[in-house]
């Protein structure tokens, strides 16, 4: 062999060295989470859950009662599949597993071709520290298993937010214990998000599965009668449970106390009793008769209703701006007009016509016109922003699985929440999207109508209107605050604010019953009364929420009669409790509080409201392929 073969022969072998190498680096498993990452007594392959059988022990091995008891005080019911009591679809004989180590142990045994009972295993589950909740679903799976085979371990992790947070948004725990609470009081908000949205996203599901769901969702959401809409979810449901696709958890219970003082509570699933304090009122032996102070916890986050995607906020927002419907009161199913004097659908259920109600002005004095209605919605969904909550918009706009404008521009996501990239796309594309919207939502000034167009049947569109983010604003006034200025050749230049830069974060224009008085961060959000309001005036001429986050002081308040309506963690209910005067159960059966003096208590102040449904639920979502 001449040196010049030879020297290719030795810098051939040096790259292929160097390729193996990488490969090897590659395929090389980096994930503490899964141990050895081997079926070996020692960790798990990144797909252990992949198999039918090791998702379906997990289930049998969860105990609920223990669940219950130890992470909700004994204040909620097991879930039945992966709706919410209250849904059209909602089963509550369907499909669930119930606590069965002896099942759990025959389907550890057939799991991975025996290879599991016959190494064992070893996995991490992490929870966010402070999070009693996840600890504890965590800590009932690590009892149980390891009680059907010692073999069976799993290690508990601790984690700061942050660390939590970015391990399960990047699939890196294998198991998932998280939360979700309904943004709308529709089935739809509960199969979308978990299972094809966010929360399935990150349990990496294969694609026959998530496709065949897919279909469902979709028809569930366009089917025009509640009974065609069971009928998917029913489908759905079976397959949830066939596939054991996560462990479903339980569904807390509420409750709310109050001075004995104060009047007009009332329960509504989807809204918190602080985001309707028109209906509220003292009595006249109360202390400020016309002053509401609510001593709670948090902050707001933006004051923008179309960024605005947290509770604090979502209060201040629906009892100071309105939306074209609201709920039928207590009925979180049932609409009534509000900003529209009425609205009429088309029979295939695609085109939403809403008569703009005339009279009507805005806080700093503006009438409200068909125009402000459309500029709204376009300023909004062009905002967009995939943490926003405008994807609720842009699906019936433009169809099941679109969740920001710019996938209008990109439908591979690309662009989504990056306005340096979108800025940069090409500018045709850019002017079709924004015309796709602004074709979607027409006025007609001189009929004062808003017409709107979806791309298919939405059952829960008068829903996702009357929610915070359906909030009408002025448009002069956005556009002189520095929100989009109305031209679809400018859009993308207003694309992606978030809720810290948002013109409109902290000042309001509404219609509704409260005006802003002030918002002191950390402090409090006042809010007076409407003196010019087109409908009743409000009796409560003040509302303050005081944002006190150490509990002792809250109390204080209460005690002192300082603070009217008090929220109360789950883990000083019963020093509370003795301050009750009044106790009002839920009745499920009637679906009301009955209450009833409660005895030898006359001389205490308080009301409590309590064993109502909440629409807050967590899973343990299994992760079919872990990344490593």
């Amino acid at each position: 062999m001449s040196r010049k073969h030879l020297f290719w022969v030795i810098a051939l072998s040096a790259v292929l060295s160097i390729v193996v190498a990488g490969c090897a680096k590659k395929d090389e498993c980096d994930n503490p989470f899964l141990g050895s990452c081997k079926l070996d007594g020692n960790g798990v392959p990144p797909d252990f859950f992949s198999d039918v059988h090791v998702r379906k022990a997990f289930n049998y091995c969860f105990d609920w009662e223990t669940f219950i008891r130890d992470a909700w005080a004994s204040e909620a019911i097991q879930n039945v599949g992966y709706l919410i009591p209250g849904m059209v679809g909602y089963e509550t004989d369907g499909a669930h597993y119930t606590f069965d180590l002896e099942q759990c142990a025959a389907e550890m045994d057939l799991a991975w071709d025996g290879a599991v009972a016959e190494n064992g295993f070893r996995m991490q589950i992490a929870y966010n520290t402070g999070n009693l909740e996840r600890q504890t679903a965590a800590e009932i799976l690590q009892s149980n298993l390891s009680e059907v085979d010692e073999r069976y371990i799993i290690e508990i992790i601790g984690l700061p937010w942050p660390s939590f947070l970015e391990n399960y948004r990047n699939s890196r725990i294998p198991v998932n214990i998280s939360g979700w609470q309904e943004d709308l009081h529709d089935p739809h908000n509960w199969a979308q998000p978990f299972l094809v949205g966010t929360y399935a996203s990150r349990q990496n599901l294969p694609d026959e599965l998530w496709d065949e769901l897919k279909v469902l969702v979709s028809e569930g959401v366009s089917a025009t009668t509640d009974d065609a809409r069971a009928d998917a979810y029913h489908e759905l449901n079976q397959i949830d449970y066939d596939e054991a696709i996560a462990i479903r958890l339980v569904v807390p219970t509420g409750r709310a106390w109050m001075q004995k003082w104060v009047e007009g509570y009332y329960f509504n699933p989807i809204q918190d009793l602080a985001a309707r304090w028109k209906s509220f009122s003292k009595s006249e032996d109360a202390s400020e008769p016309t002053t509401l102070t609510y001593a709670t916890i948090g902050d707001v986050d933006t004051l923008d209703p179309a960024w605005n995607y947290e509770n604090f906020g979502d209060n201040v927002i629906l009892n100071t701006y309105e939306q074209l419907v609201t709920y039928d009161g207590e009925n979180a199913s049932a609409f009534v007009p509000l900003l529209a004097e009425d609205y009429d659908i088309s029979a295939d259920g695609t085109v939403y016509t809403f008569n703009i109600r005339d009279g009507v002005k805005f806080h700093e004095g503006q009438d409200l016109t068909a125009e402000d209605v459309e500029y709204t919605f376009e300023r909004g969904i062009l905002q967009g922003g995939t943490w926003s909550p405008q994807w609720l918009f842009t699906e019936p706009f433009f169809g099941t699985g679109v969740y920001d404008i710019a996938e209008l521009v990109d439908p591979e996501g690309a662009l989504d929440d990056d306005p340096d990239a979108l800025k940069e796309a090409d500018a045709d594309a850019l002017m079709a999207a924004c015309e796709q919207i602004t074709g979607a939502i027409e006025s007609d000034p001189d009929a004062g109508t808003v017409t709107m167009t979806l791309s298919q049947a939405w059952a829960p569109f008068l829903a996702t209107l009357a929610q915070s983010w359906g909030s009408i604003i002025d448009k002069d006034w956005a556009i002189e605050n520095g929100t989009w200025d109305g031209d679809c050749a400018t859009w993308q230049d207003y694309y992606g604010i978030d809720s810290a830069t948002s013109p409109i974060r902290d000042v309001v224009n509404g219609t509704g019953p409260y005006m802003l008085d002030h918002w002191e961060p950390g402090v409090e959000v006042v809010i007076t009364s409407n003196n010019n309001y087109w409908g009743d005036i409000p009796v409560l001429e003040r509302v303050i929420w005081s944002e006190v986050d150490e509990w002792g002081t809250r109390f204080a308040m209460a005690q002192a009669g300082d603070a009217d309506i008090l929220y109360v963690p789950r883990e000083f209910v019963d020093q509370v409790t003795p301050y009750a005067t009044i106790s009002c159960p839920w009745d499920a059966a009637q679906e009301v509080h009955v209450c009833e003096d409660v005895e030898g208590a006359e001389d205490q102040p308080l009301i409590v409201y309590f064993g109502h449904p909440t629409t807050y639920r967590a899973d343990a979502f299994f992760v079919f392929d872990v990344a490593h």
